[in-house]
C-alpha cells in the first residue's frame, strides 16, 4: 500500500518544526510542505512560510484548481494576521476577515484533503517581541483571539486542532531564539507533540 504524505501549510515556526516532525512520523508518514525552504529573513512570507489567511486561502485555491489533493493536510496561519504596525496600530487581518478567511480555508481543505488537522498558532511574549525598535508589533492577547476564532470555526467543521499553543506555553519563558521563535529544543518538542496527534490518531 502506498504510504500516504503529510503536507504542511503553516508559518516560519513550522519550518522549524518541520525537521523534527518529518523524522518523527518517518516511519509511516512522507513529508511535504508548500515550497523549499528560503534562507532570509522569517518575518517575510515567502517559499515554505504561508503567510497568512489571506496568502493560505489564495495558495489553496490555486491548488484546487489544479486539482491537486492531500492524504493528510497540517494547517497553520494566525502569526502574520496579527501583525500590528507600528505607526498605523492597524492588524494585518481583522477578526471579522481572519473568521471569513477560515471558513473559506477549511471548507477548501475538506474538498482537497481526506483528513485536515489545524495547528494553533504559538505563543507570543510581549516583552521580547515588542523591545525591538523596527518592524510590526504583536501581542499574546491577539494570539488567544485568534487562536480561539481558529478553533471555534475548527469545530463547526469538524476539524481537529493540535493545540500548540498551550503545549509551547507550558514549557516556560525562556524558549525563544528571537522575538517568536524558538530554540532547537522546542522545536523538537513541537515536532514530537504534533507527531504524538499524527502517529496515535490514524
Amino acid at each position: 500500500m502506498e504510504r500516504k504524505t503529510v503536507f504542511v501549510i503553516g508559518d516560519s515556526v513550522s519550518i522549524h518544526y518541520g525537521p523534527f516532525l518529518k523524522e518523527m512520523i518517518k516511519s509511516k508518514y512522507n513529508f511535504g510542505r508548500t515550497s523549499e525552504i528560503v534562507d532570509g529573513d522569517l518575518d517575510k512570507p515567502v517559499g515554505a512560510n504561508a503567510g497568512d489567511s489571506k496568502m493560505v486561502l489564495e495558495y489553496l485555491r490555486d491548488e484546487y484548481n489544479k486539482g491537486t489533493t492531500y492524504n493528510i493536510l497540517l494547517l497553520n496561519c494566525g502569526l502574520h494576521d496579527i501583525r500590528i504596525d507600528r505607526v498605523t496600530k492597524q492588524i494585518q487581518v481583522k477578526k471579522w476577515e481572519y473568521e471569513k478567511k477560515l471558513n473559506l480555508i477549511s471548507d477548501l481543505a475538506l474538498k482537497m484533503s481526506e483528513r485536515v488537522m489545524w495547528i494553533t498558532t504559538t505563543p507570543v511574549l510581549d516583552v521580547i517581541h515588542n523591545r525591538r525598535n523596527e518592524g510590526f508589533l504583536r501581542y499574546n492577547e491577539d494570539v488567544i483571539l485568534y487562536n480561539s476564532i481558529a478553533e471555534n470555526i475548527m469545530g463547526k467543521y469538524q476539524i481537529s486542532c493540535v493545540d500548540l499553543y498551550t503545549f509551547t506555553n507550558s514549557l516556560g519563558d525562556d524558549i525563544y531564539s528571537d522575538h517568536v521563535h524558538f530554540k532547537e529544543s522546542v522545536r523538537a518538542l513541537q515536532g514530537a507533540f504534533i507527531a504524538g496527534h499524527l502517529l496515535c490518531n490514524r
